[in-house]
């Protein structure tokens, strides 16, 4: 990236930020002394795991706290001006106008039943004095800016009407348009596929380039962090543990929090013999006091002094600092990787043994009397014993619906469906499918109470037995959900779902709510399962790097078609589909280095709406390589085989 840093200009300066929520347990202290710079036109991303105070701090910024919160001591200095001491009306005049915010979820931040051109021009009128008509074009110039099609058409849509990536647009649009000079992005891309992850990305890049304004940026993505970020500040149990340029986190962390959460991450040249590293233990609780380094209970170079004095930032070289009594953090022979760290499996050969066989499904969902939604359409897709097949693709390609035809959730319209054995499913948010006032040992001894399996006695054993082998120890039995954590609560839903002993089970984006280091978890326990038990598994995912390494076979979704299937390595290796290309090169790498060389040319338009579908080729509107031919011949994915298959015309 070889990013040099402007001449000092410091435009935020936080100082000794503290933050606390009083709640029946006790304060909870979120932020505990932050203090940081962002100089102008710098890209500063915050990262570090859920409940390590990231939000908190942003919103303190500019005092967004939700009661109980409150900002309890500390200075925020923007353009030297401390933000933290104003009044409502004073803040009121710095938000939006010389501070501009993207949320996570954009639904939550725009009125549902208010158009956009109401939601961007009267903050624009108010904020830049300009009248209705001047506001107007500078509101469509800006969604024309951000990638919105028919911006002067678009300007007058509400956003149900409206995807998630145009939303999340508008909400862009909605914080340049103002022309800030800082912009805080909370999570801004976490919901979205790698593509559009890709295009938004580009977006606030590009154009807060373009107005020469700083940048706050949250996010637990570490390849985004690459790919984005200038310099990197990482938070740990409400604390900066670690702050410096881009370059030198990547290259040469110091901190050993940092080296843990670098090393939880899937790379391209990782092999599917080796277990994900991940780090040990739980945050720490953040109601009570904590004496010495919060990280070191989950250490492995901690020593005596970690327990006593809590470490500080000190100068670790040129722009970078670490909050670590050691002066190298983890060393080679104290690694992150679990003394089994490979695994005894070979790379899958299939036993001719099918679990799961579609055979030409198609499942349409009339919504109207003449408007009819073609899901799936005549998709053809095997799985065999012990295997794993990966379905990717973005929102709306069919994953999802493929995941409940197979359950039987939904009924097919034509074709097929064969499994051998039953099957379970491990859905994306598992709090979602428990009920809250139920104990985990009766939430995992559900299936066998609803399938009239064993008495009591061996239902009890039955629980014991799987609450262990996706490694609980029998004190959760007698728990509730909200007293687990994310990472707990998925162990939670795989034990469930193996309680019936079913030959496949249909995980859909099981990885994706979950931190990093969670995440590394999870699919470490999915990969032993398949490996102790011979279980098959169906990994729905638009974690591309996760799939690839889960995943003995990949099919490529796109507008409820299988485009491209083959063996995981080779798919990624050498993608012959035009659309697998694009998601492939959508997908940021947690190298600076390699991020700097690549193309940055994001994957252009959205999915054709299925209640249209195009005449050829599904993608031919999107692609680089589209002719004549595409656009009048629908190419075919030829006849099911192990071998590789793409749907192309010009595939070699």
């Amino acid at each position: 990236m070889n990013y040099q840093a402007p001449v000092r200009t410091t435009l935020l300066e936080v100082r000794d930020l503290r933050t606390e929520f009083q709640t029946p347990s006790g304060t909870v202290t979120a932020v505990d002394g932050v203090s940081f710079s962002v100089e102008r036109g710098e890209r500063v991303a915050v990262v570090g795991e859920s409940g390590s105070g990231k939000s908190a701090m942003a919103m303190s910024i500019l005092r967004l706290l939700a009661w109980p919160g409150r900002l309890a001591a500390g200075e925020v200095r923007l353009d030297g001006r401390d933000i933290a001491r104003l009044s409502e009306g004073q803040l009121n005049a710095v938000r939006g106008r010389l501070v501009g915010t993207v949320f996570q979820d954009p639904m939550s931040s725009l009125d549902p039943v208010m158009r956009i051109s109401k939601q961007m021009i009267e903050p624009i009128m108010r904020n830049l004095k300009l009248n209705r008509q001047e506001a107007r074009d500078e509101a469509v110039k800006w969604l024309g800016k951000v990638g919105i099609p028919e911006p002067e058409r678009r300007i007058e849509a509400f956003p149900f009407e409206m995807s998630g990536g145009m939303r999340q647009r508008v909400m862009i649009a909605m914080a340049l348009s103002c022309q800030p000079r800082l912009v805080i992005a909370d999570e801004p891309t976490t919901a979205l596929d790698v593509t559009i992850q890709a295009q938004i990305v580009e977006v606030l890049k590009n154009l807060t380039a373009e107005a020469g304004a700083a940048m706050l940026f949250i996010t637990h993505d570490l390849g985004l962090v690459a790919r984005f970020a200038h310099k990197v500040a990482v938070m740990y149990a409400g604390r900066i543990v670690e702050f410096g340029r881009v370059e030198d986190i990547f290259a040469r962390p110091a901190h050993p929090y940092t080296q843990s959460l670098l090393g939880t991450i899937p790379s391209t040249e990782m092999l599917k013999s080796e277990r994900l590293p991940q780090i040990p233990g739980l945050p720490p609780d953040m109601r009570k006091p904590i004496v010495g380094c919060a990280f070191r209970e989950r250490c492995g170079a901690a020593h005596d002094r970690c327990a006593v004095e809590p470490p500080v930032l000190s100068e670790r070289g040129p722009d970078h600092s670490a909050a670590c009594w050691t002066d190298k953090g983890l060393t080679d022979s104290i690694s992150l990787k679990p003394k089994s760290s490979a695994r005894t499996n070979k790379p899958f050969e299939p036993d001719g043994s099918v679990v799961v066989e579609l055979n030409a499904l198609w499942k349409q969902f009339n919504v109207s009397r003449k408007t009819t939604v073609r899901a799936v359409n005549g998709v053809n897709l095997r799985v065999h014993k012990g295997e794993t097949l990966g379905i990717v693709g973005e929102s709306g390609c069919g994953k999802s619906t493929v995941a409940r035809l197979l359950l039987g959730l939904e009924k097919p319209t034509s074709g097929d469906i064969f499994i051998s054995g039953l099957a379970q499913m491990v859905f994306q948010d598992p709090s979602a499918s428990f009920n809250p006032k139920m104990r985990i040992g009766d939430i995992v001894a559900e299936p066998l109470v609803v399938k009239s399996r064993g008495a009591k006695l061996e239902r009890d054993e039955a629980v014991r037995r799987l609450i262990g082998q996706v490694g609980l120890d029998a004190s959760f039995i007698e728990r509730y959900p909200h007293q687990l954590s994310g990472g707990q609560r998925q162990r939670v839903a795989v034990a469930r779902a193996l309680a019936l002993n079913p030959s496949v089970v249909v995980a859909d984006e099981p990885t994706s709510a979950l931190d990093v280091s969670v995440r590394a978890q999870i699919i470490n326990l999915l990969a032993d399962l398949k490996h102790d038990l011979g279980i098959s598994f169906v990994f729905i995912s638009h974690d591309l790097l996760t799939v690839r390494y889960i995943s003995d076979r990949i099919a490529v979704m796109y507008l409820g078609e299988v485009v491209e299937y083959g063996a995981a390595e080779e798919v990624f290796a050498d993608p012959r589909h035009p659309y697998t290309k694009a998601l492939i090169d959508a997908v940021p790498v947690p190298d600076p280095v390699i991020e700097s060389r690549r193309s940055s040319v994001p994957l252009e338009g959205e999915l054709p709406s299925p209640l249209n579908l195009p005449r050829g080729c599904a993608f031919a509107s999107r692609c680089p390589i589209a002719t004549d031919l595409c656009r009048a011949e629908k190419p075919t994915l030829p006849t099911h085989e192990l071998s590789r298959q793409v749907a192309c015309h010009y595939a070699v």
